[in-house]
């Protein structure tokens, strides 16, 4: 029986992965195996004494970025914390010097051959020198590979307060309070225009300019984004505020919680959240918001019609169910409001026991202001039109 069209695709792929396979291999005999260095966790506990101002900061380019004043973006992002420390890992040119290394493997190796060959009729000839020039880079960026390793990081310290900017060991690095730290958000080229975040320290050591640090936290494709995720980093960073109860950082910590883990286990011990456990952190939160949403239609009966307990309540609810509270209160409101704007205006069944039609009106325009303005600019941020 011939193949069919999936078999042969399914055979391609696997021959694909098998030669990448087979070309990682290759490569790591040359230019040694990956490898991710980790902090050393204590670097948050106490800031760096001797330091100086940094010289960068009058000479950016790209966007300071200030925290968005409201959850509005729940684009994914990475979640290497416990809680207490979240690590962002930072690009420490070890990927390129992987790179470097095996292309001058590959090179080398091409240019000696004509080298040796042509030696016996002309001696030394441009490919010798060539393949010489070649040899010296690449021992350079192998031997940069094999000591090195993903060492460059950003830890926040929830409990400290302090943020270390991690490079290799405790004397190349620097530990500052969260207030010196500013995100940028930068246009950079990789395939084309695109964005990242920097982070960068308003203080340096002695020895250096500045650290100007390209992180790998999430894709921050619009300037909103950007602000999203450093009101995200800034607000798990104030222990006076509870941790930001946004998508997949709330899925993180569910998991983190359930089996004690530290921010040692996820990353050198290699832990990560698995798709099951996902889906019951999903389930656990879906529950949780069927409830409040029940809870927030309940405040909107007559007996219980209170404006201030209405926003407060909404406004303290988890980030993850705000979205299904605000589509229940603006639909039940929406209710009110066209009793109100009848030829003949009404109140909604049930309020006339418990206020007069002035009181009503001016509790129903109070939450109207309030939640339908929350709706319009959610609905502006995500680009789509008001229902």
């Amino acid at each position: 029986m011939p193949d069919t069209n999936e078999d042969t695709q399914d055979k391609a792929v696997d021959l694909v992965k098998r030669s990448l396979e087979l070309l990682d291999r290759f490569a790591s005999l040359f230019v040694g195996q990956w490898r991710q260095l980790w902090p050393d966790w204590r670097c948050t506990q106490s800031v760096t004494q001797k330091t100086r101002p940094s010289r960068k900061p009058k000479k950016l380019r790209g966007n300071l970025v200030t925290p968005q004043e409201r959850y509005q973006f729940h684009t994914p992002f990475h979640t290497y914390t416990d809680g207490k420390q979240w690590a962002v890992q930072c690009d420490s040119k070890y990927i390129s010097h992987r790179a470097i290394a095996f292309i001058g493997v590959f090179f080398s190796a091409i240019w000696i051959v004509p080298a040796i060959f042509l030696y016996q009729y002309d001696g030394l000839t441009f490919f010798f020198y060539l393949s010489l020039v070649s040899s010296l880079v690449t021992i350079y960026y192998i031997y940069k590979s094999r000591t090195g390793g993903e060492d460059t990081w950003v830890v926040f310290d929830r409990t400290t307060g302090n943020v270390c900017f991690w490079k290799r060991d405790a004397e190349h690095s620097l530990t500052v309070p969260l207030e010196k730290v500013n995100c940028y958000w930068i246009e950079v080229f990789r395939r084309g225009v695109s964005h990242s975040l920097y982070f960068m320290p308003t203080e340096n050591l002695p020895n250096e300019r500045h650290r100007w640090w390209q992180v790998m936290f999430g894709t921050a494709t619009t300037y909103d984004q950007a602000q999203y995720f450093w009101r995200v980093l800034t607000d798990f960073m104030d222990p006076s505020k509870p941790i930001p109860s946004v998508p997949g950082l709330s899925h993180q910590l569910y998991f983190v919680e359930k089996h004690g883990y530290t921010i040692e286990d996820l990353t050198e011990g290699n832990k990560e959240i698995t798709f099951e456990e996902f889906e019951e952190a999903e389930a656990a939160f879906k529950r949780e918001t069927m409830e409040l949403r029940d809870q927030i239609r309940q405040m909107l009966e007559p007996e219980h019609f209170n404006t201030e307990k209405i926003i407060n309540f909404y406004e303290n609810a988890p980030l993850y169910a705000q979205q299904r509270l605000l589509f229940a209160a603006t639909s039940k409101l929406s209710m009110f409001v066209q009793g109100l704007e009848d030829d003949s205006p009404f109140m909604y069944p049930g309020f006339k026991e418990f206020f007069s039609f002035d009181e009503y009106k001016a509790r129903v325009a109070k939450l109207t202001d309030y939640f339908f303005e929350l709706n319009k600019a959610q609905c502006e941020a995500l680009g789509i039109e008001e229902p």
